[in-house]
């Protein structure tokens, strides 16, 4: 079996097992842990980290090492001439949160492609960097109507912005350890932030601090109207105690699980309707909270559709990878997917940083009712490569590259709220032409939820 083993410092290398070791050693470390193959070659795995060299602190190389996986586990059974030759994936996992995997002109590169020739040494070469970083979530809290349609901008020190929703989040990493001033702008006329803005926020070694900018919006027209709002739950293991009903952000009334209404008598203009109190297996159709327009002295009405399936039988993400604005050459992958273990779903990633010959942008995705050809092949309910396996979904799939059809494998961990930059994504394509392509880090922005 192939094992990956995460210890600290380790200078060793064992037959028959993934090692990466990681010491304080400011020269650029760097350990080779080599994975025998019986009556083959040799997999070699060379790990250079730089970083302090003070192990006490949060500038220190990661001090408990790393775990190195092969073609997305941790535990693999070699057949009696070991690896076979061919296309195979190594990732490196257990990274402190102060350190980061970084190839040029490839961005993080982990997971990362290696082609095996039988009796030929392999090797996949990590570089990693460790400093004196922290990171910072930022959320915002919008009450009131006809909320701003386009959200804001939150800006750190004046230098590094993000677009963040009305009611959203947005995350900044590798932040110098101190005090940042951090800015809300754009907010629309009818729209007030309250309390400090700039708000200065102190950032330790390795942690994330966080903050939240409260704002409200008054109707831009006057009267005031009728608000219905109904739910329609379906699928299984349904929420057994129903929800709540939130409008303006503010008037609150529970409503029933099942073709449950609520009425409210509420300012005119655009009103947001929030569900809240959904099982984590339960899913809102649409968005939430989602506007609803009441005409002066008239009615509005909607209904709220809410899909329910059994736990841990799906999971599904929207965010992104990587700092910046998803535009071509830039480190960033943004992706979309939905995946129930029943093998239906949707999945798309976009790389900016893999820019075509005709200068359009690589986009992978599988989703059989867009492309037949595409495809969920399995899933699996947990993954050690989570801080929590149980908090972690697995699934393959075939999916379509331009004009070819890809295998590809994707982990997913739920491993915090959402924009908290703990989530984490990896994904990894074998391509046509015999090497594989990874990309895999914590979200810079949006969610993944496993249910």
């Amino acid at each position: 079996m192939i094992r990956a083993v995460k210890l600290s410092c380790l200078a060793a290398a064992f037959a028959m097992f993934g090692l990466a070791t990681a010491c304080n050693d400011p020269q650029s470390p760097k350990a080779q842990a080599q994975l025998s193959l019986a009556d083959g070659g040799t997999l070699v795995v060379d790990v250079k980290t730089s970083g302090a060299a003070d192990a006490d602190s949060w500038g220190a190389i990661d001090p408990d090492g790393y775990a190195v996986w092969v073609d997305g586990s941790s535990s693999q059974a070699i057949g009696t001439n070991g690896l076979a030759a061919g296309d195979h994936e190594v990732a490196l996992y257990g990274i402190a949160s102060n350190c980061g995997v970084y190839t040029l002109n490839k961005g993080p590169n982990n997971p990362r492609g290696v082609f095996l020739m039988d009796g030929v040494v392999g090797a996949a070469d990590f570089s990693l960097s460790c400093g004196s970083w922290g990171g910072l979530f930022v959320s915002t809290n919008t009450t009131g109507v006809d909320l701003d349609a386009d959200g804001y901008t939150v800006t750190v020190d004046g230098r590094t912005s993000q677009a963040i929703a009305t009611n959203g989040s947005v995350t900044f990493t590798m932040l110098d350890v101190g005090s940042h001033s951090i800015a809300l702008s754009d907010a629309a006329g009818n729209c007030t932030v309250s309390g400090s803005n700039p708000q200065q926020v102190t950032v330790s070694a390795g942690g994330t601090a966080s903050t939240t900018f409260s704002a409200s919006c008054v109707p831009t027209g006057a009267g005031s109207g009728s608000l219905t709002v109904m739910t329609n739950t379906t699928g299984s293991n349904l929420d057994p105690d129903g929800y709540s009903v939130t409008v303006d952000g503010t008037i609150s009334q529970p409503i029933a699980t099942t073709n449950g209404s609520a009425t409210f008598t509420v300012p005119a203009g655009a009103n947001p309707v929030a569900l809240s109190g959904v099982a984590s297996n339960c899913t809102v159709s649409a968005a939430n909270p989602s506007a609803v327009t009441v005409p002066a002295g008239g009615t509005g009405t909607t209904t709220l559709g809410v899909t329910c399936v059994v736990p841990g039988a799906r999971v599904s993400g929207t965010g992104q990878l990587g700092m910046g604005s998803p535009t071509p050459q830039s480190n960033v992958q943004t992706f979309d997917f939905d995946v129930q273990a029943d093998l239906t779903g949707r999945f798309s990633i976009t790389a900016y940083d893999d820019v075509h010959q005709d200068g359009s942008v690589a986009t992978v995705f599988a989703d059989a009712l867009r492309d037949p050809a595409t495809f969920i092949t399995e899933y699996r309910t947990s993954s050690n490569a989570c801080s929590v396996p149980s908090h972690g979904v697995e699934f393959d799939a075939m999916g379509r590259d331009g004009p070819d059809l890809v295998p590809f494998t994707v982990i997913a961990c739920d491993d915090g709220p959402e924009g908290s930059g703990r989530d984490f994504l990896s994904f990894f394509i074998f391509k046509p032409s015999g090497e594989g392509i990874g990309r895999s880090g914590v979200l810079t922005s949006g969610d993944i939820v496993k249910r």
